[in-house]
């Protein structure tokens, strides 16, 4: 199965050419923009978010799913408001839950987030962009799992780990010996027998899931947060005795303010660490975590690398030139990786 909106229609045809050259059998989905937006505004809850069995039936049968991502205009979803986009895509959850159960290998191919509406929205040279993914798309998924199996090996051991940078980032948390990932942009069978079904291309990161009640210190990303075409940036964050107990942006907090003050359960413990390892990706676009050598923290939610918190909420962002080392071993030095 194929998938797009219309900007990502000629992406989405030549994998459907390429499948065929291959000897496969393709069927492509595709969701026309206008009209989801008209639905999102016109019609009541109940009316969205719909899918039918003839879809489940369809993957069902096949083995493979790529996606081309999108929408293209995004900021329409504060236009339209966010109750009425969420049930719009209130089928994702269990989307994901069949997928996993049918082992159906997927891909996200993230040059659909590439759109003329995002670079605007989001002060983007849309050419330069576009450039940078797919150069980044482009890398041997093996030469990313070379780049990140020693990182994996060391952050798969218990351990403390200590992440410094020269913008007063101070933080530091426990690892339990928990299994760390890379994401490699490659779906194996033993991803599919560890749950793990969908891939990101582009795709470079090596993520473990510390003890989320041992974080301590603070955390300073000089990498700003998009947020439906707009930036939160200038994020802090101040753990004491394993929870986020303050946080503050310099500009644009109120945005997800309301989303803090509102969550429950697990929402100030730490999520998950995520360290860079696509040596083409470029700092500066929405692709910062994947960059060689990048820092990526998360707090709260974090079921999708495989943890075990409970809340609705989500907040992470990158470090650059950040220094991680895990007991006496240096890992990454001044923001690139030290292995």
């Amino acid at each position: 199965i194929v998938e797009c909106w219309n900007h990502g229609l000629p992406i989405a045809t030549e994998f459907v050419y390429q499948l065929r050259a291959h000897g496969a059998r393709s069927m492509l989905l595709f969701e026309d923009e206008d009209t989801f937006w008209r639905g999102v505004a016109t019609l009541p809850k109940p009316k969205l978010g719909q899918i039918g069995t003839h879809e489940w039936k369809a993957m069902e049968q096949a083995d493979a799913y790529i996606f081309v991502t999108g929408p293209a205009d995004i900021t329409k979803i504060r236009e339209l408001g966010r109750d009425k986009y969420n049930a719009a895509t209130a089928y994702n959850g269990e989307w994901y839950r069949r997928a996993k159960r049918n082992r159906l290998r997927g891909a996200r191919i993230g040059l659909g987030y590439v759109t003329e509406p995002r670079a605007r929205a989001y002060g983007f040279d849309l050419a330069a962009w576009r450039a940078m993914m797919l150069e980044a798309s482009a890398v041997d998924p093996r030469e990313i799992v070379r780049r990140g199996r020693k990182l994996a090996s060391i952050l798969s051991k218990a351990g403390r780990v200590e992440i410094t940078a020269p913008n007063g980032t101070r933080f530091a948390c426990d690892l339990v010996g928990r299994k760390a990932g890379i994401e490699d942009g490659m779906i194996t069978k033993e991803d599919l027998d560890r749950g793990d079904n969908m891939a990101n291309i582009p795709a470079g990161e090596v993520y473990v899931v510390p003890d989320p009640k041992s974080g301590e210190g603070t955390i300073v990303f000089d990498r700003p947060v998009a947020y439906l075409g707009r930036w939160i940036k200038g994020i802090t964050l101040a753990f004491d005795n394993g929870r986020l107990n303050k946080w503050s942006a310099a500009e644009n907090e109120d945005l997800i303010r309301a989303d803090w003050e509102k969550a429950k359960g697990d929402r100030d413990r730490l999520g998950f660490i995520d360290i860079g390892l696509n040596p083409n990706a470029k700092t500066g676009f929405l692709q910062d975590v994947i960059v060689a050598g990048n820092v990526y923290i998360a707090v709260g939610d974090n079921d999708e690398v495989g943890g075990k918190n409970k809340t609705d909420f989500y907040l992470a962002s990158t470090v650059t030139g950040a220094t991680v080392r895990v007991d006496d071993t240096t890992i990454v030095k001044d923001g690139a990786i030290a292995l």
